[in-house]
């Protein structure tokens, strides 16, 4: 006898989905595959040459990182190397991987496409995948509990809506959730619908959180966080339902740990006990806490959209402390209003409810550590405040909790969408203010779906470097140390992209990837290497500043080439540096020009250079600044 209380019995017979051809099916996710390719039209979805440029406008950052993640992967593991840990980045003392976004699975998947066409073309390629996964995966639960017409849309909101169109500009590792839903569906399956044996359900939901840490950890842990907040709440409101519900979960709980341990275990090791492991936070929290969310975030259109008025648009981008690639919560009016009104007039939907509460705690946890305005900060603390003082969690970037919004928004809308259309039929003899109602809610899910449709085709564009650049790097010698100018800490990302174009044929000085926090610098810039007035040197006229990370760095005077000059040779020396490149372009930084006077001061001519003069390459052995 189900003993559920009465304000948490489902209001519905037990879902069975409608007989519907595979074909159509398969006919559907086939139209998300080709929505994902059209996203970014006319690049082709196997470009080696373009990249998201959102983030930069020239193809750098995180987009750039990411293709070298994708290229060490399987570099790592075909030369029995550790794949969280390498100074191939900044030499000599080496960088921790595992607790970045290296993407090992997604590394291993890509492999085929990274070994013929190279890692660009897997990134490129990975994100389509990932749009068009995402929007499958929800479609295909969402199908457990409604029709397929209502399955679909929610698919297209989930997979293509602003969360995936923001963070798919910048975040290949943030937008590769086909896994998210189906995670929710095992738990939904131990929890209300009970059809499957525990154990078994166990041991797929452990492999999915396995699957998915080797993803991004940092959504699962979101994840787990919200669901145990979730069962926290459903104790205290229904204590019945959790003494008859949850004996399945427990029953799972053993399988499901012990299948994901032993697919995360290197991981887990790397992570929290490998040497060279971060201490701490990826970042100070204090930064991290000021990427939230803001209260009006999910009303308020953001340039991404393609119905944003202007004045909407400029107070959107002054969110998430003005970084518009996390503003990545607009949900639109209308689709919270129906959120709203499909979770009060169907409360009785154990799913349903459930859901809607995951969403609420979702979104308040998005709001970090204090409630923000309009983008003004109260003084008004939220849970979030807890977290910055637990490890792991501590390195949550709080608006990321955007994406389980979403998730469990549009799941909440569309079970919401299943009741109002089942009834539908019984209103056509109803009063007028009944069928006023029902237009009134087909006019918000509309209206829902105009103001959810993004701008497009996405940005991308060429790598801005030569095409010959690879080749010419090509006369490196295997294994040599590589000192760069620009220096590479973000966004200047190219002597990455060359490395990993390159098969990891040289190491670099420097590196825009998770770094253990020095004195001066934080996540993405490398602890200097001294002799300090170098790198100092070479930071500065790159920035045009000595503030780097919020800290202020002690710099040379202007004048004083001839220390930089002799701290350039015994660096050189003292970290076997074997060759120095030089970048001439417009985005060399504020004063390159100084640099490439003291490369000239101290190691004459360039010994090679690519046809139009745009890389300039000094090998160091027999130079004067060698002994």
């Amino acid at each position: 006898m189900d003993t559920m209380p009465v304000g948490l019995k489902p209001a519905r017979a037990r879902w069975s989905p409608p007989a519907t051809g595979p074909w159509l099916i398969w006919f559907l996710l086939g139209v998300y595959v080709l929505l994902a390719i059209g996203l970014f039209w006319p690049t082709v979805p196997w470009s080696t040459t373009t990249l998201p440029a959102a983030s930069y406008g020239r193809g750098f950052g995180d987009p750039a990182q990411m293709t070298w993640f994708l290229e060490w992967v399987p570099y790592a593991m075909s030369h029995g190397m550790n794949i969280f840990h390498t100074n191939y980045l900044d030499y000599p003392l080496g960088v921790d991987l595992a607790n970045g976004t290296s993407v090992p699975l997604l590394g291993v998947l890509a492999s085929p496409i990274t070994f013929t066409l190279g890692p660009v073309a897997a990134f490129n390629i990975l994100l389509r995948v990932a749009f068009a996964s995402s929007a499958g995966s929800m479609f295909l639960v969402l199908r457990n509990w409604s029709r397929t017409s209502i399955a679909f849309a929610g698919g297209l909101v989930f997979g293509f809506g602003p969360y995936m169109i923001t963070q798919g500009q910048n975040h290949l590792n943030l937008v590769f959730v086909a896994l998210l839903p189906v995670i929710v569906w095992c738990l939904y399956e131990l929890l209300f619908e009970q059809r499957r044996r525990p154990i078994r359900m166990g041991l797929l939901l452990g492999a999915l959180c396995g699957a998915q840490a080797l993803i991004n950890p940092e959504l699962l842990a979101m994840l787990a966080l919200v669901v145990f907040a979730g069962l926290v709440v459903l104790a205290v409101a229904a204590p019945h339902l959790v003494a008859t519900r949850v004996a399945g979960l427990a029953q799972a709980a053993l399988p499901a740990v012990i299948v994901f341990v032993l697919i995360t275990g290197y991981l887990l090791w790397g992570m929290l006990l490998a040497p060279g492991h971060l201490v701490g936070s990826v970042y100070p929290s204090a930064a991290l806490q000021s990427y939230r969310s803001d209260v009006l975030e999910p009303i308020i259109p953001t340039v991404n959209q393609f119905i944003a008025p202007l004045s909407f648009a400029v107070t959107a981008y002054r969110f998430v402390a003005g970084n518009f690639t996390e503003n990545a919560g607009y949900l639109s009016l209308p689709f919270v209003l129906l959120f709203a009104y499909f979770s009060l007039r169907w409360r009785k939907d154990r799913i349903l409810i459930f859901s809607a509460a995951l969403a609420l705690i979702s979104f308040v946890l998005s709001l970090g550590s204090r409630l923000t305005l309009v983008s003004r900060p109260s003084h008004i603390p939220l849970p979030e405040a807890l977290l910055v003082h637990l490890p792991l969690w501590s390195s949550i970037v709080p608006a990321r909790f955007a994406c389980l919004v979403a998730l469990f928004a549009v799941i909440a809308v569309a079970l919401g969408a299943e009741h109002f259309f089942s009834q539908l039929d019984g209103h056509r003899t109803s009063g007028l203010g009944v069928r006023i109602g029902d237009m009134s809610v087909v006019a918000a899910i509309l209206c829902s779906a105009a103001l959810l449709f993004p701008l497009l085709p996405m940005q991308t564009q060429s790598l801005p470097w030569a095409k010959d650049i690879p080749a010419t790097l090509r006369a490196i010698p295997s294994g040599t140390v590589v000192l760069s100018y620009p220096l590479s800490l973000s966004p200047w990302t190219e002597t990455m992209s060359w490395q990993a174009a390159d098969e990891m044929r040289f190491r670099i000085i420097g590196g825009y990837v998770t770094q253990q926090q020095g004195k001066h610098f934080g996540e993405s810039y490398p602890v200097l290497l001294d002799p300090k007035v170098l790198e100092e040197t070479m930071i500065k006229a790159q920035l045009g500043s000595n503030v780097v990370s919020g800290e202020q760095l002690t710099f040379p005077k202007p004048d004083a080439h001839l220390d930089v000059q002799a701290a350039l040779c015994t660096f050189l020396q003292r970290y076997h540096v074997g060759a120095v490149t030089f970048w001439k372009s417009p985005y060399s930084g504020v004063n390159p020009k100084k640099i490439r006077r003291i490369f000239y001061a101290a190691l004459g001519r360039p010994t090679l250079t690519n046809a139009n003069a745009t890389i300039l390459i000094w090998l160091t052995k027999g130079t004067h600044c060698t002994p």
